[in-house]
């Protein structure tokens, strides 16, 4: 019973630290600046040639990320929404959202240990190609579904007040990211509400186990 109900946070503390553990790890192994979306496939490819280590290390720590996230859309959290009579709908569609959240946080990652093998043997247009799908699972993709999953299952939950209105933001900033997809400055939302969406999950794991523990004194 405590193993379940801390689950939530053990998993929404992987998904954040992991995830926040990219920049300073991987960054500490590149050499050049980061190609933004849109550069040319040749200025893509000779950086991913260059930073294969990176790559790796980016992978491998998203992948870790990734499942951390699937422990928590795997947990009680998920669980209880599915059987609140009340949500209906709104439950499968959170759990939807979650595995969807988890698949392409995950495909992204696998994509990133893809180009550390192949970056320097590949040819242009494929090392960018992989580049580009990996861009937007990891980014667009995952992140309006991660805010769909936040709303859905933890805004709309039987957690206390406080934890749903954290999850009204940070839900609310990630699926207004999916404007970022015609509207350049709307990109500010992806890594708002990806952020935002891993605190409301912590929060939510906290909450869990608190109950948890008193539901076991008492």
């Amino acid at each position: 019973m405590r193993t379940r109900t801390l689950s939530p946070l053990i998993g929404a503390l992987a998904f954040l630290l992991c995830y926040l553990a990219v920049s300073p790890i991987a960054g500490a192994f590149s050499v050049g600046e980061l190609p933004l979306p849109g550069s040319p496939p040749t200025q893509v490819h000779d950086y991913l040639a260059a930073n294969t280590v990176p790559s790796l290390l980016t992978g491998l720590l998203q992948g870790l990320s990734g499942l951390g996230l699937a422990v928590v859309v795997a947990g009680p959290l998920t669980r209880q929404a599915a059987v609140d009579e009340r949500r209906g709908w709104l439950a499968g569609l959170g759990r939807i959202a979650g595995w969807i959240a988890v698949a392409a946080i995950l495909t992204s990652a696998a994509l990133s240990i893809v180009l550390a093998l192949v970056a320097t043997t590949a040819d242009t247009d494929l090392v960018s190609g992989i580049r580009n799908v990996s861009f937007y699972t990891g980014g667009v993709t995952h992140v309006v579904s991660l805010g769909v999953f936040v709303l859905a299952v933890v805004a709309s939950g039987g957690l206390n007040r406080s934890v749903r209105v954290v999850a009204w933001i940070a839900g609310s900033l990630a699926v207004l990211s999916l404007l970022s997809i015609v509207i350049y400055y709307a990109s500010l939302f992806l890594p708002l509400g990806r952020l935002t969406c891993m605190v409301a999950l912590v929060v939510a794991g906290v909450s869990i186990a608190r109950r948890g523990s008193l539901v076991t004194a008492a």
